[in-house]
């Protein structure tokens, strides 16, 4: 094991490159053509590349664990090379795309000034909003809002874990996405109703996911602007993986959009990582980490503590939270409209 510190941090270095190869594997669909052995020839001719210069790039995959060389030429997936394929449940691929674009790159790169400013630097280097840059390009919604499909399956462990869903109610998932995490609740919970608040590309999508897995009749997708308003009259409110993305005046603006809309019976469930929430393991703990700095380098938002939430929420009309006992990496804070 080598315990020079100079090359421990020159593999940190080469981070970026590691990133983009990735990318470069996704792209050109190496890693759905290696579900089985194929030879560099046949790779070559499917993905139209230059044999010479294809053997360089898989020698790299290899030497980052994805690939295995099974003969003299011929390669195929590992399981973490697996993990990239593009119809795998942990849907990493998606999070490859969507991360490793020029201009979420351009934004890091300024990490510097976002350090000394506080503040998000997408729209200085990109020149457009990183909000308004993905409502333009339908492609990259798609990749994003996949992405954020595959956190579902733990998230929904969280919140069943957190409270009781049981009983006869309507949850309102504001900020929803494709609807992947209220189809997971739905099929738990067979007599909760559901409705997706989301933008309108996301919600079109959301209305056919949630019909394709045959719950169209318990769950819509509507459309909605969420500091303006969101469906009224529900009886649970989500917010889940929406306020990290926000500095804490914008989060405070959609919390009170959320508190406008609820009866007082209602209850609000916040799903995100919780930096001080017990039991995080430090590989975890770092991980929540970088988000935070890409929240901040991309948006302006961050992660906060359960006190920092607190602010928030009581800023906003709600009680303080109650945090669940964590039963996967998110955390699940519960609030109630104040009276």
């Amino acid at each position: 094991m080598n315990d020079d510190p100079a090359a421990s941090v020159l593999w940190m270095v080469r981070g970026a490159w590691i990133t983009m190869a990735l990318r470069a594997g996704c792209v050109l669909g190496l890693f759905d053509l290696l579900d089985e052995p194929r030879s560099l020839a046949e790779l070559a001719a499917r993905t139209r590349s230059d044999p010479a210069t294809l053997a360089r790039f898989l020698r790299t995959l290899v030497d980052l664990g994805l690939l295995e060389r099974t003969g003299a030429d011929v390669h195929l997936n590992t399981l973490r090379g697996s993990v990239l394929r593009s119809d795998h449940p942990a849907r990493m691929r998606d999070l490859v795309l969507m991360q490793a674009t020029v201009p979420a790159l351009r934004a890091w790169a300024a990490l510097d000034e976002a350090v000394r400013t506080g503040s998000g630097v997408y729209e200085q280097v990109n020149g457009i909003p990183s909000w308004q840059h993905l409502a333009g390009d339908p492609e990259a919604q798609r990749t994003f809002n996949a992405a954020m499909a595959r956190r579902a399956t733990a998230q929904v462990a969280a919140v069943l874990a957190a409270t009781d869903l049981s009983v006869p109610a309507t949850l309102v998932d504001v900020g929803g996405g494709r609807g992947a995490m209220l189809a997971g609740l739905l099929e738990a919970q067979p007599s909760l109703r559901g409705v997706v608040a989301d933008q309108n590309l996301v919600a079109a999508e959301a209305r056919s996911a949630l019909a394709a897995a045959g719950l169209d009749d318990r769950a819509d997708a509507v459309f909605c602007d969420f500091f303006v308003s969101v469906p009224p009259e529900g009886d649970v409110y989500t917010l889940a993986n929406v306020l990290h993305d926000w500095a804490d005046d914008e989060a405070v603006a959609i919390l009170r959009t959320v508190r406008a809309a609820m009866p007082d019976h209602a209850r609000l469930l916040v799903v995100e990582h919780v930096l001080d929430a017990p039991g995080r393991e430090f590989e975890e703990l770092r991980d929540v980490h970088l988000v935070d700095l890409h929240m901040l380098v991309l948006f302006g938002g961050r992660e906060r503590t359960q006190a920092e939430y607190d602010v928030l929420l009581t800023q906003a009309g709600f009680t303080a939270s109650r945090l669940a006992e964590p039963v996967s990496e998110w955390n699940v804070l519960e609030a109630a409209p104040d009276a």
